[in-house]
């Protein structure tokens, strides 16, 4: 989750590692509250997967910048594929793509998720008119990130100090603690025109994305 480095013991005893993060589950309530309830669940969910809140996950600007990085991945491949259509055919568009996220330290995403992957897979029909071609599909964006104690050798944390990773390893190991995938998703829709009108409009493209959903989980 966190920095990379050695692995090592701490050589604590295992009631007192995990009274440890017992304390930094209570006392960073009021800081960072979602950080502390994962934290929670790591001791106590049993190794359960968690959903994470859309809207939390999606307020930290390195998530929407992954995010829009695979949007214009699809929006590049979509024009090429406009431009090989030819008059009044039809077809469709495939893929996925992956954008790796590295959360900032001090964010409380850095707390949950210090690195962590978005898998779009995106489903397209593209049909040619004359100059235009109509383009419309969906987006299905997957976050996801195992939520453990593996990398690193420590992590500053606020009130208190740099905690060896170690601490999290070991309570896994004598079966105080689980590790769980955490995961989230959301859907996207997308509708545009590309057309290939003579200069100086040759190879104007126009994409809108929607968020599909009410809901603000």
């Amino acid at each position: 989750m966190f920095f990379r480095g050695f692995r090592r013991r701490t050589g604590r005893p295992v009631p007192e590692l995990a009274g440890l993060f017992r304390s930094i589950v209570a006392e960073s309530r009021q800081i960072h509250p979602m950080a502390a309830d994962f934290l929670e669940h790591f001791m106590d969910g049993a190794g359960a997967s968690r959903a994470m809140s859309r809207r939390w996950l999606r307020s930290f600007r390195v998530i929407r910048k992954a995010e829009r990085k695979n949007q214009r991945r699809f929006e590049r491949q979509l024009a090429r594929a406009a431009r090989a259509l030819a008059d009044g055919d039809s077809t469709w568009v495939n893929d996925h793509w992956d954008a790796r996220i590295n959360a900032f330290i001090g964010t409380e995403l850095f707390y949950v998720s210090r690195m962590s992957l978005l898998r779009s897979r995106g489903s397209f029909v593209l049909t040619r008119t004359g100059a235009d071609v109509a383009v419309s599909g969906t987006v299905r964006h997957h976050w996801f990130d195992p939520y453990d104690w593996d990398r690193g050798r420590w992590v500053y944390i606020p009130k208190h100090g740099f905690v060896p990773i170690a601490v999290g390893r070991e309570l896994v190991e004598s079966d105080e603690a689980r590790n769980f995938l955490m995961e989230s998703r959301h859907v996207q829709t997308l509708v545009g025109t590309c057309s290939d009108d003579r200069w100086p409009r040759r190879g104007r493209a126009t994409f809108e994305w929607a968020l599909v959903g009410t809901d603000q989980r």
